[in-house]
């Protein structure tokens, strides 16, 4: 059975670094600069080491020119989640890179809600949820981030607001004390970037702040004692493969992913694509990757998007429908086979 039919959810997707090739090449265009051809074009934009991507996405915002274009980059990408069986997805919206001159944060979500929802009007075959992390923009202080919280928790209309996410940038994390407890008084998420390299205390600090997932962290399997805190307090940790592989955390390639300890430790594993546009890969193909290197059986696939929904940042009543819809794409292939007067068993 292939992993294309697969109902999926990422929960950790950098938006201006998942915006598609061929949308770049336009906006490169638009402004004078040389494109790459068709047949260039999956692989022009690809980094070969992590520490490309800041400048890569620094590139990105000097294409950006309007809300306009929030909005076809949102339309685009959710079209193509659509086709890849995503059924939800959280975009991590880093306003240094998104907010452009005369945007406020707000018009940045509801640019990018407009290209979702027109997306998902097209076609009612395949569900397709969203919620959006915004990621505290550097520099900002305690002051500002409590302002930022309530500042778009309180706005009629912002919607699919899932919460905010605090970016490795080296500091303690005191600084985001009072915009977490505003978090937990709205109902919204809290995420730490722990990263894969940093020292393990930043993942006990997340979890004794109160940080609800946990992006990276790997440098705390050493560590028996965050291991029990993170078993004890069931927190999600994210594991982005593909970032992994390319940052040298797995030393010998992808069947020495940090994931396969995870799992093993008992933790609770999810995953995203992180920056997919310029690491040449979607979800779906972190998927198969795992799959043929740590030999996860098509039942590990299936619990991880069970994990992905039950972590993620959504109404309850929004969780049932995913929960229901994973299930009836957990049959679809033997149904379809059925209805074709195939074998169902032949997939």
């Amino acid at each position: 059975m292939s992993i294309d039919t697969l109902a999926k959810v990422d929960l950790y997707c950098v938006f201006d670094s998942a915006i598609h090739p061929s949308v770049l090449a336009r906006w490169a265009a638009r402004k004078g600069e040389p494109s790459p051809s068709p047949s260039e074009l999956d692989t022009a934009y690809r980094v070969e080491t992590m520490a490309q991507i800041p400048e890569r996405r620094a590139w990105v915002r000097g294409l950006l020119q309007s809300a306009e274009d929030l909005t076809e980059a949102a339309l685009d990408l959710a079209r193509r989640l659509i086709a890849e069986v995503v059924v939800h997805v959280e975009w991590v919206v880093d306003l240094n890179i998104l907010q452009l001159e005369g945007l406020s944060p707000a018009d940045v979500l509801i640019a990018l809600d407009a290209g979702c929802n027109e997306a998902v009007t097209e076609r009612d075959d395949v569900f397709l949820s969203w919620s959006f992390l915004v990621q505290f923009p550097e520099p900002c202080g305690h002051d500002e981030a409590q302002a930022l919280v309530r500042s778009l928790a309180t706005n009629p209309d912002v919607q699919h607001l899932g919460g905010f996410v605090v970016p490795a940038d080296g500091r303690p994390l005191d600084w985001v004390i009072g915009a977490f407890e505003a978090c937990k008084e709205l109902s919204l998420g809290r995420v730490v970037v722990a990263g894969d390299q940093r020292d393990a205390a930043r993942v006990l600090s997340a979890i004794e702040l109160g940080a609800q997932r946990i992006v990276g962290g790997t440098s705390a399997l050493g560590r028996e004692d965050i291991l029990l805190q993170l078993r004890a307090h069931r927190v999600p940790v994210v594991a982005l493969p593909s970032a992994q592989v390319l940052g040298g955390v797995a030393p010998r390639g992808w069947p020495s992913l940090p994931l396969k300890k995870m799992k093993e430790g008992g933790l609770f594993t999810v995953l995203g694509s992180g920056w997919p546009t310029w690491l040449g890969s979607t979800l779906t193909a972190e998927l198969e990757q795992v799959s043929k290197h740590l030999h996860w059986r098509l039942d590990d696939l299936r619990n991880v998007t069970t994990r992905g929904v039950e972590a993620g940042f959504m109404a309850p009543n929004l969780r049932f429908s995913l929960a229901r819809t994973v299930e009836i794409w957990r049959h679809r292939p033997l149904v379809q086979a059925q209805v074709k007067g195939g074998d169902p068993f032949a997939l």
